[in-house]
């Protein structure tokens, strides 16, 4: 029979080793349900001095159990009857959707201010530029040309 000797874990051997530990407690403590009772004793020493404790008390103590509640803490989501989907909406007199005078107008603007931009690449453009900078520009260029043959007449 053939006995290895062990050899001693190195740095990373032992950080790996304890990362997997950890992840191990920290899953566990996790699972582990959070309603999960103790007791909890409140003992009167002969003294008179007030002790609590997961065990009971000594024979030579008084002892009285307190029962604690377990309450939900943080946030909770409100009840249904509270929330804006089931408030009924009033009925109100309802836009039309037409378009105005100042729907076209800003419609108009809009299509001006890309007009401009077109023209800010193709001066760029024509100022010259490097190989990355003018793919960029040509780019932006259709973009915006896109959004004229889209949106502009």
């Amino acid at each position: 029979m053939h006995q290895q000797s062990a050899r001693p874990l190195t740095g990373s051997q032992v950080a790996r080793i304890s990362f997997v530990l950890w992840c191990i407690i920290v899953h566990s403590a996790s699972t582990a349900p959070a309603s999960a009772q103790t007791h909890v004793y409140r003992c009167i020493a002969q003294d008179g001095s007030i002790e609590f404790s997961q065990r009971s008390c000594r024979e030579s103590e008084k002892l009285q159990q307190i029962e604690i509640q377990d309450t939900q803490t943080g946030w909770t989501p409100p009840s249904n009857a509270d929330s804006p989907a089931s408030v009924p909406k009033k009925a109100g007199k309802k836009k039309a959707k037409s378009t105005t005078d100042h729907d076209a107008g800003k419609y108009a603007d809009r299509c001006w201010k890309k007009r401009q931009q077109i023209e800010r690449v193709n001066a760029e453009l024509r100022a010259g530029y490097k190989t990355q900078r003018g793919a960029k520009l040509r780019r932006r260029r259709s973009e915006y040309e896109a959004f004229l043959r889209r949106f502009c007449r």
